[in-house]
């Protein structure tokens, strides 16, 4: 399946991600994940209000990381320069290439080495940042580029280093 394939399926019906040229559905979270997803957006929305020139996006926005085979995800959150927010329609409203921070939050169907695996995407196609976080254990893990991982417990405090200069958070925020 290509994007424009893709673009024609109603996101209600077929809620879903290509991957490497084929559909796979994915489920709706818990409220739980909801929570989760909306504590994170509010938290990335006040630093974009803060700092010129960022957009956020919740909800599994679209990101075009990679063609034939075409890769489209969606992560729970993403925040990205106001010059890349894309302006179209279908496939033309779609982010081309990674966010600069993808943030996902792992659902009840998902594992983490399957998160591991689109948060190492991200950082290939142009990401600089990805959280994978884990509401059930209350900890996110932290992929940059090119290959570092750390794990952030409760206590912790999350910086957005290069990719979001002046962000930090206490990883408890995230869960409240």
């Amino acid at each position: 399946m290509s994007f424009a394939e893709a673009a024609t399926l109603d996101a209600d019906d077929c809620a879903g991600e290509l991957d490497h040229g084929r559909w796979v559905p994915v489920t709706r979270g818990t409220w739980r994940h909801g929570t989760v997803v909306v504590n994170i957006a509010v938290l990335l929305k006040q630093y974009a209000k803060a700092h010129e020139g960022w957009s956020v996006a919740a909800a599994d926005p679209g990101t075009k990381l990679a063609r034939n085979p075409d890769v489209l995800r969606g992560p729970d959150v993403a925040i990205v320069r106001l010059e890349r927010v894309p302006t179209g329609v279908g496939e033309g409203g779609w982010l081309d290439g990674a966010p600069d921070v993808a943030v996902d939050v792992i659902r009840d169907t998902q594992s983490h080495s399957e998160l591991a695996r689109k948060a190492l995407e991200y950082l290939s196609s142009g990401g600089k940042m990805a959280w994978v976080v884990d509401a059930e254990r209350e900890r996110v893990v932290l992929y940059t580029a090119p290959d570092h991982v750390r794990v952030l417990g409760r206590d912790d405090v999350l910086d957005g280093g290069d990719a979001l200069p002046g962000f930090s958070a206490r990883v408890a925020e995230f869960f409240e």
